[in-house]
């Protein structure tokens, strides 16, 4: 396992977590003593993969997220799953749900030894964050652990650990509130750009290059012996 701080805010220090298994980001809080392991599955979990993406725009997702729930008591964990995993979320086959639960399993174990490396008191109740793409499944994996797995949105985590806070801002109206933030707003990363070899260049500019200078050469030579035959014609017939 290899942990690297990617990411030092005010009350939370972010982690990114490289292991044989899956990667993930982990917040570990640095004012409180007892928290919650609380997982997402984002929608767009590419634009997280800081290893086939370019790092400047992952690391704009990851300081988005995770700045927006600093302010709260809330150990955020953001497993970054691959393409085939990420198609299994989406589709409804529950045969193939115990591959994603045998990930989380593993995600939540070494996020606890984390936190308890930590000094923090972790609870046995597990939050997954709510998301209708993963709906499906997300009601199987609360299905199978629900006497330690929970599900709630994001604003309820923020109500629940944080009655009084009032870092969130809203929008208000005559008729209706709306709660203002950039949680959800996410930059696409780009695929970090294969470099071709300079050989590889060099060639690819040689050969057209030496074959047009080749073709150049032999069409002035057609043209000078034309022109000289023209020219000894014109002079033998002028005698």
């Amino acid at each position: 396992m290899d942990k690297k701080l990617v990411l030092e805010l005010q009350n939370h220090n972010v982690y990114y977590v490289k292991t044989d298994v899956v990667n993930y980001y982990i917040t570990i809080p640095k004012n409180v003593d007892s928290t919650n392991i609380c997982i997402e599955l984002k929608n767009r979990m590419g634009n997280y993969d800081i290893e086939l993406n370019d790092e400047i725009w992952v690391m704009e997702n990851i300081k988005t997220t995770f700045s927006y729930i600093d302010n709260y008591n809330i150990t955020l964990v953001l497993p970054v799953l691959k393409e085939e995993q990420i198609s299994i979320l989406e589709k409804i086959d529950n045969t193939k749900y115990e591959q994603i639960d045998k990930i989380l399993g593993f995600v939540i174990n070494n996020s606890y030894g984390l936190l308890k490396e930590n000094n923090k008191k972790v609870s046995n109740e597990i939050i997954l964050v709510n998301n209708d793409r993963y709906k499906t499944f997300i009601n199987w994996f609360i299905t199978k652990y629900k006497s330690r797995v929970v599900c709630k949105n994001l604003l309820e985590l923020i109500q629940i650990f944080n009655a009084n806070a009032t870092s969130y801002k809203k929008l208000e109206t005559p008729v209706m509130n709306f709660v203002v933030g950039s949680y959800n707003t996410e930059v696409e990363a780009p695929k970090i750009e294969q470099k071709e070899l300079p050989s590889e260049k060099i060639e690819k500019q040689l050969v057209p290059q030496a074959s047009y200078g080749y073709a150049t050469y032999w069409i002035l030579a057609i043209v000078t012996l034309v022109v000289s035959a023209v020219v000894a014609v014109i002079a033998f017939t002028m005698k």
